[in-house]
């Protein structure tokens, strides 16, 4: 039926939205396969080929209407110039973006490399199609921020992410405007801040850790309140960056509003990995403020709350393993609790899967 787009044309379409459902299924593999499909359709013979045929559909059409046909054939050729326009970009989003993405879910330096340098082809391409501030160049600004990040190249990344944010905040302040939203908005503020803390720039890390935290709160209440993924992860780094700015009780505030908030995410089990491990994070503050005794109470916190006996025995272990000199040996013996304070807070502030000071995902 001519009243609908060409055959070829829906087929490019439901290939690309295919590819792209493959990969957030994490099947990089037939996304790829669909992407070479596209690239083989829109090779320019097959293009021809397929734009005559539409064309002679639509011309059989216009003969039986001999005093319209002029019209019909101006409207026949604004049609094909559109399907062509389309299908060209499409084809190009098939080519770069989801192959992009593809190289991207790899991980590998050299697949970062690559991925870089498909979101740079689109991305001047799309400069060339479309406004400066048009949502699609902020997407590929986001992912391309992304992997210069994951390349370590913090300055470019920054870069990038940056022009992302001046596109999104001018879409936001567009009346009427609902093309991006706090998830969007938040995401971007989170990998700013994530950029900022690993250049070691803590006080503007902060600020947008801040505001980025302020969004992710907003869309938690919208959800009825319940704690979010996101929440606590940017909690976690706002922790660090207190940590290394040398502002204990703020560092110390966000690991337990963490812990509070981890434990309703898991449903109450103290025993959970995670929230050991943030007592390990706090006994570890703890002990760089000198703070030895309620380290002491945090670490043995921790260790009551290993589901195995075996977990309990290595902590244990860790707490009164050797190394030490005799007369704190005798005077741990003795029962001289700072010593065994001193020993159990250095030992165990090596057992933990994360040194605090990293910025989490």
């Amino acid at each position: 039926d001519s009243r609908f787009p060409p055959r070829s044309y829906l087929l490019l379409v439901v290939r690309l939205n295919v590819s792209r459902v493959a990969l957030r299924l994490n099947k990089p593999d037939e996304a790829a396969e669909l992407c070479s499909l596209i690239a083989e359709d829109n090779k320019p013979h097959r293009r021809n080929t397929i734009a005559r045929r539409i064309s002679s559909s639509l011309l059989r059409r216009s003969n039986s209407f001999s005093a319209t046909s002029s019209a019909l054939e101006t409207a026949i050729a604004a049609y094909e110039h559109d399907i062509d326009r389309r299908s060209k970009w499409l084809s190009s989003v098939a080519e770069h973006y989801i192959t992009g993405l593809i190289h991207e879910e790899k991980g590998e330096p050299k697949d970062y490399k690559e991925a870089w340098h498909h979101y740079n082809r689109l991305l001047s391409h799309a400069r060339t199609k479309l406004d400066h501030r048009h949502v699609y160049i902020c997407a590929l600004l986001e992912r391309r921020g992304a992997v210069l990040f994951e390349q370590r190249k913090l300055p470019c990344s920054m870069l990038s992410y940056l022009a992302c944010l001046k596109i999104l905040e001018h879409q936001q302040s567009n009346t009427g405007s609902n093309v991006f939203n706090k998830a969007d908005l938040s995401r971007i503020l989170y990998a700013i801040a994530r950029v900022l803390h690993d250049k070691e720039e803590y006080h503007d890390a902060l600020v947008l850790y801040q505001r980025a935290l302020a969004c992710q709160r907003a869309l938690s209440a919208e959800n009825g309140g319940r704690p979010s993924l996101d929440v606590i992860t940017t909690l976690c780094n706002i922790s660090r960056v207190h940590h290394l700015s040398g502002e204990i009780d703020a560092a110390l505030a966000a690991n337990r509003e963490v812990l509070e908030l981890a434990t309703i995410l898991v449903g109450g089990k103290m025993e959970h990995p995670f929230l050991i491990h943030r007592l390990k994070v706090e006994g570890n503050i703890l002990v760089e403020a000198g703070r030895l005794e309620d380290a002491m109470r945090t670490f043995v916190e921790a260790a009551r709350r290993c589901d195995s006996d075996d977990g309990r025995d290595r902590m244990m272990t860790a707490m009164v393993g050797g190394g030490t000199v005799g007369s704190s040996q005798e005077d741990a013996d003795a029962g001289d609790s700072s010593v065994l304070s001193i020993r159990s807070a250095s030992a165990l502030a090596q057992i933990t899967f994360f040194h605090p000071a990293a910025a989490a995902a």
